[in-house]
């Protein structure tokens, strides 16, 4: 009786331990995401749509891209962060610094359905970032204060706006390709900049804005009544009754995107991997395009009339119709811009 009683509890051990077995093999993963509502509807569309499916614990890390990096190479030996959420430039930079690794489109298939320009390789082929969405900088404007909308960059530098322009300082993600997509229109190169920090040294404005928020708040004070301004504030801005609208200049609004990565080295691969494949599936695309209104870097994803007229390239557009950065080549020449703009611009 003793034996036989020994022999199955023996076998409810080892039935018990076979069916936790593969709930232990899921490590809980560590994810770098952003804060505000980015950072909320990163969670709401992505982190825990994937708990609730995988049954993955995932502890997010809020911060800005600069902040993230400078983390990975503090953890370069022994990872705590697993998977992170990047900006374009900054994603290119841990790249260079060896703190990413390579996405194998083997064992996060989902890559198979993403539009090519969401994919991101290095020089010898391997993906180093995919997209979940893309933003846009354009010409936002007060719809009370201004009767003729404007449609080119060019049009932030009438008279009629004088002192009441705002566009992102070189400190915004945004602000130094900016400034490169003037020099692209005044045919010069970035290591030449001068004469377009010239122009803008002329152009009288009410202030730069370092955060989004801080944009915002300059629309929402009537201090700017036009200027670059990003989508998805002008559209949050409408959202809240204020008469501010949105435009896609002639050049095309300037395109970037919230890019992830798999962290070198982090020994919970397995779990990052599965949450990279989850969080470019078409139905957390679609959560964060009708949310936040970025565009899908997945392809074939139905949006409802709302979210299709708040694109970030514009009702009728595409990721092609974005103005999209050489981040290489503004890395190279970013120390060099800033020094030049609080030199040139700044201090006049």
């Amino acid at each position: 009786m003793n034996k036989y009683r020994t022999s199955l509890l023996t076998l409810a051990a080892l039935a018990t331990s076979s069916l936790t077995l593969p709930a232990a093999a899921q490590d809980p993963i560590t994810v770098a995401t952003y804060g505000g509502e980015w950072g909320a509807a990163l969670q709401a569309c992505i982190i825990d749509p994937f708990t609730e499916a995988t049954g993955i614990a995932v502890t997010p890390e809020p911060g800005v891209s600069a902040v993230t990096l400078s983390k990975l190479l503090q953890q370069q030996d022994a990872p705590v962060l697993d998977v992170v959420w990047m900006d374009g430039g900054v994603s290119e930079q841990a790249v260079e610094k060896g703190v990413i690794a390579t996405i194998n489109p083997e064992t996060v298939p989902g890559v198979a359905g993403m539009l090519d320009e969401g994919i991101y390789k290095t020089d010898d082929g391997n993906i180093f970032a995919v997209s979940t969405g893309y933003y846009s900088l354009g010409l936002a404007y007060n719809t009370d204060e201004v009767e003729t909308p404007p449609t080119s960059w060019k049009d932030l530098w009438k008279e009629e706006y004088s002192g009441t322009v705002t566009f992102p300082s070189p400190g915004n993600a945004m602000g130094v390709p900016f400034l490169a997509e003037l020099a692209k229109m005044e045919g010069t190169s970035l290591d030449k900049i001068a004469p377009v920090l010239e122009d803008v040294k002329n152009l009288r404005v009410a202030a730069y804005f370092d955060t989004a928020g801080a944009g915002t708040n300059l629309f929402q004070s009537g201090e700017a009544i036009v200027g670059a301004h990003y989508a998805s504030s002008a559209y949050a801005m409408r959202d809240q009754n204020l008469p501010i609208a949105f435009v896609v200049p002639e050049e095309g609004a300037i395109g970037g995107d919230i890019r992830l990565h798999l962290v070198a080295n982090t020994p919970r691969m397995d779990s990052a991997e599965k949450f990279v494949d989850f969080a470019i599936g078409k139905d957390p695309a679609k959560c964060m395009a009708e949310r936040i209104y970025v565009g899908p870097a997945t392809k074939d994803v139905e949006l409802s009339d709302d979210a299709r007229q708040r694109m970030p390239w514009g009702a009728d557009g595409s990721v092609k119709s974005l103005s999209l950065p050489d981040w290489n080549g503004i890395n190279i020449n970013r120390a060099a811009i800033i020094e030049a703009f609080n030199r040139t611009v700044v201090a006049q």
